[in-house]
């Protein structure tokens, strides 16, 4: 499959996408949709859909009747924070998780790979919420090292831009702690068998007759080969770690479109978490389609067929 046909593929699952997030709050009961501005009952609902088709190719997402503004105007505000959150704690589970499976299989039946495999594992078993709450009990409220909530200390003047982001990346500790730590076990037990089928190779026999490093040959052979079917797993993850974003961001009161989803959840603002859902179906397309792009460009026999 080329690249324009994945593209074209994509511009389909978007279409569908679009589609789906119009008719499915269309299917709720009448009661809740009825002046919440999502829908206007006089309109044939093939009108209707035009014009959510023609409104969201001009950038309106509707009006927010919790928040008394536009849907974009309130997305706009929340994505910043979501972004840092997913961003941080995907580049650090990524990492982390590929770096200790790799480090476990090559220590493969030692006391390296037990203690690893048995960590991580623990961690990856404790739901996101309840590892966060824990979080929060412990190293927020009785130890109080971290702040309990927000994304920035309220109504603190600070000197130097400095002082503001160290207040930021205080305020993110935990909820990315948390992130990453619950999803760093499938991208480690995903790394730890890919390297183990790898270590098997005839080309990592002949490396090591060669003379050459164990650290040389673990990272520039038998990594380098076992990469392709992670970056699969880490679109999916990544997925998975963006919905779970919004139970995330509820525990720790973190202001990013999970939170918002929970606002909208709770004041009944069907437009909002309308755009909302769509954020973040969009974000794990956009995950798996750079997936692809990744993929293709790392196995030319992919590109090739």
């Amino acid at each position: 499959m080329n690249i324009i046909t994945k593209v074209v593929s994509y511009v389909i699952i978007i279409f569908i996408i679009l589609s789906l997030n119009f008719f499915l709050p269309r299917m709720m009961p009448a009661g809740p949709l009825s002046g919440s501005g999502i829908m206007n009952s006089n309109e044939p609902v093939l009108e209707q859909y035009t014009n959510y088709m023609a409104n969201l190719m001009h950038g309106d997402f509707g009006w927010s009747t919790s928040r008394n503004a536009p849907v974009w105007d309130a997305l706009k505000g929340s994505f910043k924070w979501t972004l840092l959150l997913v961003g941080t704690s995907t580049m650090i589970y990524v990492l982390v998780g590929i770096l200790s499976g790799a480090v476990s299989a090559w220590k493969k039946g030692k006391k390296t790979d037990t203690g690893l495999l048995i960590l991580l594992i623990s961690l990856a078993s404790f739901p996101p919420f309840f590892l966060g709450m824990l979080f929060i009990i412990f190293l927020a409220w009785k130890l109080d090292m971290f702040p309990r909530f927000g994304a920035q200390t309220l109504f603190i003047d600070y000197s130097t831009p400095f002082g503001v982001l160290l207040d930021i990346l205080h305020h993110l500790t935990l909820p990315a702690a948390t992130l990453t730590l619950t999803s760093i076990g499938v991208i480690y037990l995903l790394t730890r068998n890919s390297m183990l089928n790898v270590l098997g190779e005839d080309y990592i026999l002949a490396a090591r007759a060669k003379g050459l490093g164990e650290w040389y040959i673990m990272r520039k052979h038998a990594l380098k080969n076992a990469l392709l079917p992670i970056i699969t797993m880490v679109a999916l993850v990544a997925g998975l770690v963006i919905s779970g974003t919004i139970f995330v961001e509820t525990v720790f009161a973190y202001p990013g479109v999970g939170m918002l989803v929970y606002e909208a959840v709770q004041a009944h603002d069907y437009p909002l978490l309308q755009g909302a859902f769509l954020f973040i179906a969009l974000a794990i397309l956009a995950v798996n389609f750079i997936a692809d792009m990744i993929y293709v460009h790392l196995d030319p026999r992919v590109r090739e067929e």
